[in-house]
């Protein structure tokens, strides 16, 4: 009798394990139609990017593509009011973000502002961002596409912006 106990004790634990080796080969045998992407960034911001590690480079960290998400963290709160501020800052992200050499501390979140940031969807969505940096207490720096940047009056606005 306490074989027959111990068989139908078994039976849970094999169907667990094939249930988990099912899957495994599912996702094994599974095919995605993902394609790498030629170039993180857009052109106006990889020739951003270089003027910005041409002028503080060698001093600081310069982040592109950082989501709001892995930037800023919400205090202890009601499950609806963390979905509800979470919600603003998901699928978000910011061009550039500008950070110490020692601790990787954010010191400056960057925006290059094109042509897109004249739609109004853009303008609401900038504004947001603007007021939950201003709340996190991390200043944020637009500045305006150009085909040529003025490397000092550049490294004047991000000295502004924050000490650097």
């Amino acid at each position: 009798m306490l074989k027959f106990y111990l068989l139908l004790s078994i039976f849970p634990i094999l169907a667990v394990l094939f249930a988990i080796l099912g899957i495994f080969l599912k996702i094994k045998n599974a095919k995605f139609p993902y394609i790498k992407k030629d170039c993180l960034m857009s052109e106006a911001e990889k020739k951003f990017y270089f003027v910005l590690l041409e002028i503080i480079g060698n001093d600081y960290l310069i982040f592109s593509k950082v989501r709001l998400a892995d930037l800023l963290y919400l205090p202890k709160m009601s499950n609806s009011d963390f979905y509800h501020y979470q919600n603003k800052i998901q699928s978000k992200h910011v061009d550039f973000l500008i950070c110490d050499k020692e601790n990787v501390n954010p010191l400056l979140v960057v925006e290059l502002d094109d042509s897109s940031h004249l739609k109004m969807d853009r303008i609401l969505r900038d504004k947001l961002v603007d007021k939950i940096f201003e709340s996190a207490k991390l200043p944020i720096l637009h500045i305006k596409f150009s085909n040529n940047y003025d490397s000092n009056s550049l490294l004047d606005q991000i000295n502004k912006a924050v000490c650097l």
